[in-house]
C-alpha cells in the first residue's frame, strides 16, 4: 500500500472513532467522505481548476495529492457535517506562514472534543520521508466559514454535492438560532 493510501486509512480510522452526538445526524457518512475526498484530490481536471499551477508539478512528482486542498477540504467538511440547527461541529483553524514553519495551512477542530482533523496532514513530509507532527492545539486561529468559496463548490461538485446550496441552508438555519 502506498503512503497516500496509508494516510487515507489513518484519517478513516480517526473519523470512525468519533463518538456520535445524539442530536447529530447527517446524510453523509464521515468515513466514506474521507475516502471520496481523498480520491477526488487525485482528479487531474479538478486540480487544474482549483489549485495554483506553480507548485503542481512538484506536488505530483512527490505524490502529494492532498497538498493545496487544505482550505477547500476543511471548508467543505465544515459545511457538510453540522448540527441539525446549522451550528458548527468542525471549526476551521488557520495558521499563517509567519506563525509556524509549515506555511499557510487550514484544518478542522471538533468543537466538542477539541481534537484536530487535518484532512491533508500528509502533505507535510520531512527530509526523511516522515510526516511532520504539527502541534494543532498550540497554533492557529479560528476563522469563519461564513463566506462563499467557489473552489470548494467546484470540489464538492466533483463528488455530486451542491455545496453552495448547503452553505445557504446552513446560513438560514443559523439565523433561526439568533
Amino acid at each position: 500500500m502506498n503512503t497516500y493510501d496509508l494516510a487515507t486509512d489513518k484519517l478513516k480510522k480517526q473519523v470512525k472513532r468519533y463518538s456520535a452526538i445524539p442530536e447529530f445526524s447527517t446524510k453523509y457518512d464521515m468515513v466514506q467522505a474521507v475516502q471520496v475526498f481523498r480520491t477526488v484530490f487525485k482528479n487531474s481536471d479538478l486540480r487544474r481548476q482549483v489549485l495554483a499551477s506553480s507548485y503542481e508539478e512538484d506536488r505530483l512528482n512527490k505524490k502529494l495529492f492532498s497538498a493545496g486542498f487544505c482550505g477547500i477540504a476543511s471548508y467543505t467538511w465544515n459545511h457538510l457535517f453540522r448540527m441539525p440547527d446549522g451550528s458548527v461541529i468542525w471549526r476551521l483553524k488557520k495558521v499563517s506562514s509567519g506563525e509556524y514553519d509549515i506555511g499557510n495551512h487550514v484544518w478542522l477542530e471538533n468543537r466538542f472534543t477539541g481534537e484536530a482533523l487535518d484532512l491533508t496532514f500528509d502533505q507535510f513530509i520531512d527530509s526523511n520521508g516522515g510526516y511532520i507532527e504539527i502541534p494543532y492545539d498550540k497554533i492557529g486561529k479560528y476563522v469563519s466559514s461564513d463566506f462563499e468559496f467557489l473552489r470548494a463548490y467546484k470540489f464538492a461538485n466533483y463528488m455530486g454535492i451542491d455545496l453552495s446550496k448547503i452553505v445557504f441552508e446552513n446560513a438560514l438555519r443559523s439565523l433561526g438560532r439568533k
